[in-house]
């Protein structure tokens, strides 16, 4: 892929021939546009090709929030980059056995310096509620005190996960979500993370753990 320092095409659009200029936060970059497949996929490449699909699902119910807060840009990575990225390193391919195995206690969804989360207690009051509990460490700060929890909930062997943003304030400690009922049963696995009230800053996500 090359830069382009001063417009190669200006004033055109679309592509000339196989080369394709983009443009990308500001810069134009050029591209060989790849041929189309003439031949069907390796199972190697089946695997990666799922891997993504199954990391673009798990993103789904948090998308519009990693895209906002997953970090800062890196060069030409976006937050949702990042975060997919994050996702595809801790859904492991064993190509010999020909599986994706997601490592959920690496996995995270939100990126930021504001103070972290303590998790203590999960808990399934019923089979179709889930109440989880943090720590209450704002230490009088009253900024502190009304960040908002985010509740990302994921089920084994289930594509799709729940988001829970804004759910209740540090000072809580405790909220009880619905579980979905795709989720009813089986084990599930919680991260949690806070938000300022402005929206703006958020903290690294931390996993709370997994409760059968």
């Amino acid at each position: 892929m090359g830069k382009i320092y001063d417009s190669l095409l200006s004033g055109t659009s679309g592509r000339t021939g196989r080369i394709v200029v983009a443009n990308m936060f500001g810069n134009e970059f050029t591209k060989i546009r790849p041929r189309k497949r003439t031949s069907a996929p390796s199972a190697k490449q089946l695997l990666i090709y799922q891997r993504m699909r199954l990391s673009a699902e798990f993103m789904q119910s948090y998308r519009a929030y990693a895209c906002d807060h997953f970090g800062r840009r890196i060069g030409m990575k976006s937050c949702y980059n990042l975060a997919m990225t994050n996702l595809m390193t801790n859904f492991l391919i064993d190509f010999a056995a020909g599986t994706i195995t997601p490592q959920y206690p690496s996995i995270s969804f939100s990126k930021g310096s504001l103070l972290a989360a303590v998790p203590l207690t999960l808990t399934l009051p019923t089979p179709e509620t889930l109440t989880v509990t943090w720590q209450d460490n704002s230490a009088g700060n009253p900024a502190r005190e009304t960040d908002w929890v985010q509740i990302l909930i994921a089920a084994k062997d289930q594509p799709l996960t729940s988001f829970v943003e804004n759910a209740a304030q540090r000072t809580a400690g405790t909220y009880t979500a619905n579980v979905p009922p795709q989720m009813v049963g089986q084990d599930l696995y919680v991260w949690l993370a806070f938000r300022d009230t402005l929206g703006e800053e958020v903290s690294n996500s931390v996993y709370a753990g997994t409760i059968i």
